[in-house]
């Protein structure tokens, strides 16, 4: 699988054949702008598990998120509370 670089002017002359070649491929093709990266064409398949694999991540991120919320309401119930004025040292301010 190879990555392909193309200008824009370039892409707009191809974009049947490269959208022909990813496909077939697999490999992702960078568009470039005056040298400069802008934009990136990847199968589908490939752009699917990016966002599944990412969203899987978010989610596990919220998970412990969501734990350490918990656990705070919890010790806040419990009267395990820390004075402001003592937080603001604890801070630095």
């Amino acid at each position: 699988m190879s990555t392909h670089i193309l200008p824009a002017s370039e892409l707009r002359s191809r974009m049947a054949e490269v959208l022909a070649a990813i496909k077939k491929d697999g490999a992702a093709c960078f568009v470039t702008r005056n040298g400069r990266a802008v934009a990136a064409l990847l199968p589908i398949e490939l752009y699917d598990e990016l966002i599944s694999a990412l969203e899987d991540r978010l989610d596990e991120e919220d998970a412990g998120l969501l734990a350490e919320v918990r656990e705070a309401r919890k010790e806040y119930r419990a009267g395990k509370t820390v004075p402001l004025a003592k937080l603001k040292r604890l801070l630095g301010h």
